[in-house]
């Protein structure tokens, strides 16, 4: 994105018509499935992902030091946009569960001029395994994070997930696949429950168009993601089951995830289009921002105001961070750094834009 291209002058070109040379960075996928009926004009609303806030953290792969710096930026950056009709947290709000990291990264985030919704990640309860709990913390059960940040999508009846309506004709639905009871697994699994509760939703709602946002990944970014992969938990178990619900509904055209700590990217199968969000405090550290209306979606990921030191120090946080890079790529070198990037970047996909089908 060039530095002349706010985002307000974003907003004012009508978001959706983006240039040639920006419309050259889109892979080349299919049409959405059917729009919905009722037109709800434009909506511009911003995702913030794993911002894994952490008050007494050190500096890694997660910039844990940084964290409550780069939530505080970003919504800084993002009370400038007063044309946000929302803003949604994507899930791993916390380290790991701690009372006092909910309390200050709620805390700034209170002070969004937007509406804001939060969804829990895996890492927003505490561990089942009580050697990973730090002293000085005290630690919450998932009930108790639904709990403390009702009003912000969750509601009065403890569930961990939601439909809300921003507009006529546009809803929001979060969703849970956590197990909080696993002290081994970082997956997660779409409950029958909450399957039979988003058919009814999307059934009884078909004039409206719904966002779906979901802190595990419905799709696969890469082959150590694979069934038996090391990075297999990066995607719910049951995806190809929640998939094929979405595709019985017109109305349930894009899903939007967290927890892989990559750049912003793309998939469509099937009509529904499955996008990724990059984590607030791991390179390339930045958030998104969306505008959606009858015929389209576009995106663009600015970088998170930090100094150039600090994104230069999680830049080789991540190069050094053997674990989340590709099997393939584990070892260091010029070759295998690049490749390493190119997936955490993405820098083709920074700004984008999808039409939809009439």
């Amino acid at each position: 994105m060039t530095k002349d291209l706010s985002r307000r002058s974003f907003l004012k070109t009508g978001g959706m018509a983006l240039t040639a040379g920006a419309a050259t960075l889109l892979t080349n996928t299919t049409s959405f499935a059917t729009p919905a009926p009722k037109d709800f004009g434009a909506v511009r609303f911003a995702v913030i992902s794993d911002p894994h806030a952490d008050i007494k953290g050190k500096n890694g792969m997660k910039m844990s030091a940084c964290s409550m710096d780069c939530v505080r930026n970003t919504v800084e950056a993002l009370n400038l946009d007063e044309n946000l009709a929302f803003v949604m947290v994507c899930g791993d709000l916390l380290q790991d569960g701690e009372w006092e990291n909910a309390r200050a990264v709620k805390s700034a985030l209170d002070t969004l001029q937007a509406p804001y919704y939060v969804i829990a990640g895996n890492h927003d309860f505490a561990p089942v395994d009580t050697q990973k709990h730090r002293a000085g913390f005290t630690y919450m059960p998932i009930e108790d994070f639904v709990s403390y940040f009702e009003g912000h999508g969750y509601e009065e009846s403890g569930n961990r997930h939601y439909a809300h309506e921003i507009v006529p004709g546009l809803r929001i639905i979060g969703m849970d696949a956590n197990l909080p009871h696993d002290p081994k697994k970082w997956g997660g699994i779409v409950s029958a429950d909450q399957l039979e509760w988003l058919d009814r939703e999307l059934t009884s709602n078909k004039d409206a168009m719904h966002v779906i946002f979901i802190h595990h990944n419905l799709v696969r970014w890469s082959a150590d993601e694979l069934q038996g992969g090391p990075k297999q938990w990066f995607t719910v178990d049951n995806a190809a089951e929640v998939r094929a619900m979405l595709e019985k509904h017109a109305n349930a055209q894009v899903v939007i995830s967290g927890h892989r700590h990559i750049a912003l990217n793309l998939k469509e199968l099937n009509g529904i289009n499955y996008f990724v969000s990059p984590s607030v405090n791991t390179h390339p550290m930045r958030y998104t921002i969306y505008d959606l209306n009858q015929t389209g979606i576009s995106w663009q990921t600015p970088s998170v105001p930090m100094t150039t030191a600090q994104h230069l120090e999680a830049r080789e946080n991540l190069l050094e961070a053997t674990w989340w890079r590709a099997t393939q790529f584990a070892e260091r070198n010029a070759f295998n750094d690049m490749e390493v990037l190119s997936l955490y970047e993405n820098n083709g996909m920074r700004m984008g834009l999808k039409t939809l089908k009439k």
